[in-house]
């Protein structure tokens, strides 16, 4: 009664119920902030797992199709308009893949098993036509409902009649409509419209409309709700089918309820309604006495939880009060050690998903899953292994305990990782698994081994040493989603290594050749490097598959393959191209002495190929017939370069089989045009045909001329203008390079002291150097000649020389900088990062600045490792002072990215070609202009 009594006191009730508001509002914020966060980090980890299924989900649609497709390849051979379809799917996988197969002449008549309709049979004959026969062919028919799925492989088995030869598609075995129908998550796999094709729950054509802006842009995972306003956490990914098939692509559509991603929160409410519950009746109980007595646990406690609603977790309540109280103080530091727990684990997971999306290697997502478990259980005690089953044993990839690099191993046949569960005392885990000698344990750890994955394809596990309670529990966390990337990873290799690859030989295709070829071409701008090819034509192969069959003849083209790249030399790349032909490209700095060595090679081929050969019960011994031609005296391209081998492997054949010629006419009209031009060119000083263009570098910021490059240019009699590329490689052989270099550093000096006698705002003018000229004494003479000649003070002259001038005289050449430099004269690196030069070259380099290739500066700023270049190129340049300049600026973002990089000067077309001299003189003059116009007005504001 006296309780009742007080309470009905106005003070009493104020009391009680500040009070009970104390108590209960920083149990509520807490509860918001907490639910907040947990939900957002299940969310966004409910997202990510979408992401990872479709993409898994579309991966797996590929496989399936392309499984298809080479099954059909395979059938192909042995087809035409009369053979019996079904009985040729009689024991094959394909039985239970397709519905059968067709057959479509070049007159489009239409043959097979597969059941059509007449409206069927000329709609599906119509769509045919529509497209070319370069590429298989997928055709659907049909409303979405019930869809028909076509597969067509263009002229197929060498039949004169045949242009396609396919099968209709089971689309229960193409999408695993009995996997995914189980699923709680919606999926749907949706064409080039974005219309379903097939979904594995009805009533949600509410939820995919409202996704399609999602797929047409492209955009990461987001919250997308549906018809009935239920929000799914959705993803799409992208089977990009083009570059395999006639079809553009297949969208997988990925949501996730809301509900289900959140559910493991569920009861977090009803808990902490039942905690503050207690607190309240305390509250009441307690009365104006607990108000009293207990201020300072109070304080303590809103202290609390105000750092709990900021983050942070860390923080505990130290109450001494032995009553409620305290019990409560306890319960709350309990409850923020799980939920700080909770929250340092999500965030360790989370930055392990954002770490396996950007790795882009099987060692990347080695060290994130390494790290992560690291954060979870403490530093020093996990290892991975990673074994993947590819030509023969495989490779074994490692990741000590230690902090190390991954490193790989080699495994030989009868070792292998079995990922198998096992623990036990180091020594005896070594005995039994060999390979964990390899993560630097100690002999007296106590060792558990956690298997990932294990398939035909790839094995991984974690190996985790002194094993603590709860580190199963955290490592079980990331075995399944790090075995899901690695076996990805392992994926995506192999499909690389495959679609570059022939898949007899091992060696580069023609497609991987051409693209090595591009490599190299681009390697050897500039430089006057060449690039030597042999066609390898072997003799009579024909005759080993006619008379011992065509899988003994693979046979031995996979031993052939392997034979000549055991014995050729590292740096020359072997491939093969089809049937009996290989072909060798030997990248070279000498275009006389790749000659040579093309013969020595050639030799050598003919030489192992008279080797016998073991096939069984007799050996073999071979010739072959090699055409040879050198880039780019024989083909400026590379279809132009397999011309003419081709043509020079055709007269050596014709000549005699086993023999090597080169590509003769070539290299003739090659030499007879370089030696014209070289006479030509003999006259181009003596008769002031040279003539000197300036291509301005810009401010990045002001956009003014702050200085210029000097570029040669030749009037060639009766030919016109000539540029660089047209002359400069054979000025360099013929030693031409360095009269012309002379007449250009003393023309440079007499112009840029007229520009300052006139008062024109130019720093300096550059001039190119070639490696000859660096090697000569007298450079050094001529550079102080041509000041003193112009008056030109030496600070005004700038030196451009690349870094593979440098090579081969290195010390001498910065000797001659050093000497150039002590004058005045400013010097720069041009193209740097091209060329060879370490920084420990560039360190011992008398040099003021450097110049940003343009191969680093073409595709920003969308390349990521572009802008990782710039980036340390602008720290090195900043922290030695260095002058810096980008060349090769050719776009608005390209020079808005580098002026916001830390780049302050820019070159490129987008400013200007290079100028003749009274052009460049117009643009300073209009600069000095505005730049007085400007000044004027400042004086008169």
């Amino acid at each position: 009664m006296k309780a009742l009594t007080q309470w009905k006191s106005s003070v009493a009730r104020r009391f009680d119920t500040a009070f009970v508001g104390a108590a209960a509002i920083p149990l509520i914020l807490l509860a918001a902030v907490a639910y907040y966060l947990v939900a957002d980090k299940l969310q966004e980890r409910a997202l990510d797992d979408a992401h990872y299924l479709a993409k898994d989900l579309g991966m797996a649609v590929f496989d399936r199709l392309k499984f298809v497709n080479d099954e059909l390849l395979i059938l192909s051979r042995h087809v035409d308009a009369t053979s019996n379809y079904r009985g040729m799917l009689h024991g094959l996988d394909l039985q239970e893949r397709t519905h059968g197969l067709l057959h479509i002449s070049h007159d489009e008549k239409l043959s097979g098993n597969v059941h059509l309709s007449d409206r069927e049979r000329s709609t599906l004959l119509r769509q045919v036509g529509r497209f070319s026969d370069d590429k298989p062919l997928l055709i659907t028919l049909g409303e979405p409902a019930n869809r028909r799925l076509f597969m067509l492989l263009p002229q197929v088995g060498g039949q004169q009649d045949a242009r396609w030869f396919g099968a209709e598609l089971d689309t229960t075995y193409l999408w695993d409509t009995s996997g995914i129908a189980a699923r709680p998550d919606y999926v749907c796999i949706l064409d080039n419209d974005a219309s379903p094709v097939f979904c594995n729950a009805p009533d949600i054509a509410g939820w995919v409309e409202n996704s399609r802006d999602h797929v047409s842009e492209r955009r990461r995972p987001a919250a997308i709700s549906d018809a009935d306003g239920e929000t799914f956490l959705t993803a799409a990914w992208t089977l990009f089918l083009k570059p395999h098939y006639q079809f553009e692509r297949w969208t997988v559509l990925v949501g996730i309820p809301r509900s289900m991603a959140l559910s493991s929160i569920a009861n977090f409410d009803r808990v902490f309604a039942g905690i503050g519950a207690i607190g309240v009746l305390l509250a009441l109980g307690m009365g104006r006495r607990l108000i009293r007595s207990n201020l300072k646990p109070l304080k303590s406690l809103s202290a609390a939880t105000d750092r709990l609603a900021e983050g942070n977790f860390r923080h505990r309540v130290s109450l001494d009060s032995g009553d409620e109280f305290e019990r409560l103080g306890d319960a709350f530091n309990d409850m923020a050690a799980q939920i700080g727990q909770q929250f340092d684990e999500m965030q360790a997971l989370a930055a392990f998903d954002r770490a396996l999306q950007s790795a882009q290697s099987i060692e990347g997502a080695m060290r994130a899953g390494q790290q992560t478990i690291d954060a979870l259980i403490g530093p020093g005690r996990v290892a991975l292994l990673c074994h993947e089953r590819w030509s023969g044993a495989g490779i074994l990839w490692c990741l000590p305990f230690s902090p190390a690099d991954v490193h790989e191993l080699a495994l030989t046949q009868g070792q292998e990782l079995v990922a198998n569960v096992r623990s036990g005392d180091a020594g005896e885990m070594v005995q039994a698994c060999p390979y964990l000698q390899h993560l630097g344990m100690q002999s007296s750890d106590d060792v558990r081994q956690f298997p990932m994955l294990g398939n035909e394809h790839v094995a991984a596990e974690i190996v985790l040493r002194n094993v603590q309670p709860g580190d199963e529990e955290a490592t079980n966390r990331i075995v399944d989603v790090l075995g899901i990337a690695l076996d990805n990873l392992v994926l995506e290799r192999r499909l690389f290594f495959q679609a570059n690859h022939d898949w007899l030989s091992k060696l580069p295709n023609r497609a991987r050749m051409r693209d090595l070829f591009n490599g190299a071409v681009a390697d050897s701008s500039g430089n006057g490097s060449v690039i030597g090819m042999l066609l390898i034509d072997l003799d009579r192969f024909k005759q080993v598959n006619d008379s011992l069959g065509h899988g003994v003849g693979d046979r031995l083209l996979a031993l052939i393959g392997d034979r000549l790249r055991s014995v050729l030399p590292p740096e020359l790349v072997l491939s093969r191209f089809a049937g009996d032909e290989f072909v060798a490209m030997l990248p070279h700095a000498d275009s006389r002495e790749v000659v040579s060595e093309l013969n020595a090679i050639a030799d050598q081929i003919n030489s192992e190929l008279d080797k016998p050969f073991g096939l069984g019960l007799r050996d073999v011994r071979m010739t072959a017939t090699m055409g040879a031609a050198v880039y780019p005296y024989d083909g400026g391209s590379f279809e132009s370069m397999l011309q003419s081998l081709n043509a020079a492997a055709y007269a050596a054949k014709s000549s005699r089989r086993g023999s090597m010629l080169f590509f003769s006419s070539g290299m003739r009209d090659s030499l007879v045009g370089r030696m014209d031009l070289e006479q030509a060119l003999k006259g181009a000083v003596p008769n002031n045909e040279l003539v000197l263009h300036y291509q301005p570098v810009m401010d990045a910021r002001t956009r003014r001329v702050r200085s210029a490059e000097a570029l040669m240019r030749w009037e060639r009699p009766g030919v016109g203008l000539v540029f660089p590329g047209g002359f400069i490689d054979v000025a360099e052989d013929s030693g031409l390079i360095a009269d012309m270099g002379n007449w250009a550093l003393h023309t440079v000096c007499r112009q840029m002291q007229a520009w300052i006698d006139a008062c024109y705002a130019i720093e300096s003018v550059a001039v190119n150097v070639s490696s000859i000229q660096l090697s000569s004494d007298e450079f050094v003479g001529q550079v102080q000649h041509a000041l003193d000649e112009s008056g030109l003070r030496p600070q005004a002259l700038t030196l451009e020389v690349t870094e593979t001038a440098l090579i081969g005289q290195f010390e001498e050449a910065v000797e001659r900088l050093k000497r150039i430099r002590s004058l005045g004269v400013r010097i720069m690196i041009d193209d740097f990062g091209t060329g060879y030069a370490s920084l420990k070259y560039l360190k011992m380099l008398p040099i003021d600045g450097v110049k940003i290739d343009r191969l680093f500066v073409k595709d920003l700023p969308d390349s990521a490792a572009d802008e990782a270049i710039v980036a340390a190129v602008v720290s090195l340049a900043q922290s030695s002072g260095f002058k810096l300049v980008a060349e090769g600026i050719e776009t608005e973002a390209q020079a808005h990215y580098l002026r916001d990089a830390g780049v302050p000067y820019l070159q490129g077309f987008l400013f200007d070609k290079g100028l003749a001299a009274d052009d460049i003189e117009r643009r300073l003059r209009k600069d000095l202009l505005e730049k007085e116009n400007n000044v004027t007005s400042v004086g008169m504001g």
